[in-house]
């Protein structure tokens, strides 16, 4: 009877070892547990932030991506524009450049009209208005002017100019000349000459005319015009700026 109840009391300590160390052991996974998820909610805290940290760096180079594209954008379209205002100029200068061709080309292949005359003596004074002919022939290309007139005609349409210089040396008198086109008077040039010397006066004009027009140099009622042999003084001038 006494050894069944020491067998007894043996069987119990042994399970109270047994529970103890059970229980010792759920105590330190349980412990173990908790540490282990403590330190895991820290990583993912941890991993978390950098991850926002990441996000908010990406937007911020995605910002300044989208503000770079909007600058090239911008540089692209004036370049687009400078390109398009460069063709544009272009086309004008080539516009240009064929007119002018085309000008010089005229010019080229279209009459040459040019002449200068000049008299050879003292001319007036007379009671009237009388036309100048000038006999001495310097230059007549094209053969507009008239040497027994004194008449320029226009062999084609065009801008012409003219040009004149009188000349006389009587003292105490007026001295000059006009010229006209067709009937009309377009300028007159003249001068009181106070000394005993030359006195010259000259001028000069440019005139559309057409073909057929005339121009001429007319001497005023009793004024004179002088030359000595050579000297050409009194130069009567004009030529074909360009037709149209």
């Amino acid at each position: 009877m006494q050894s069944l109840c020491c067998q007894s009391t043996s069987i119990r300590s042994e399970d109270r070892m047994k529970s103890a160390t059970a229980l010792l052991l759920t105590l330190c996974l349980s412990g173990a547990l908790v540490q282990a998820e403590t330190a895991s909610h820290s990583d993912i805290s941890a991993e978390l932030g950098a991850l926002r940290a990441t996000v908010e760096e990406l937007r911020l180079m995605e910002s300044r991506l989208a503000a770079s594209e909007s600058k090239v954008q911008a540089q692209e379209d004036s370049v687009k524009d400078l390109r398009a205002e460069l063709d544009v100029t272009k086309k004008e200068l080539l516009q240009y450049k064929e007119q002018a061709e085309e000008m010089g080309k005229k010019l080229a292949d279209g009459p040459k009209v040019a002449f200068s005359v000049a008299l050879t003596g003292a001319v007036g004074p007379f009671n009237v208005e009388s036309t100048l002919i000038y006999p001495k022939i310097i230059t007549n290309i094209g053969n507009a002017y008239n040497t027994y007139t004194g008449v320029f005609t226009a062999p084609v349409r065009g801008v012409y100019f003219f040009r004149f210089n009188a000349m006389d040396d009587r003292k105490n008198n007026h001295m000059g000349a006009a010229l006209y086109k067709n009937n009309q008077r377009v300028l007159l040039n003249y001068s009181w000459n106070h000394w005993d010397d030359h006195e010259h006066v000259s001028n000069g004009v440019v005139l559309e005319l057409l073909q057929g027009d005339v121009v001429y140099m007319r001497l005023p009622a009793w004024y004179r015009v002088t030359d000595f042999v050579e000297h050409h003084f009194n130069i009567f001038s004009g030529f074909l700026i360009f037709s149209m």
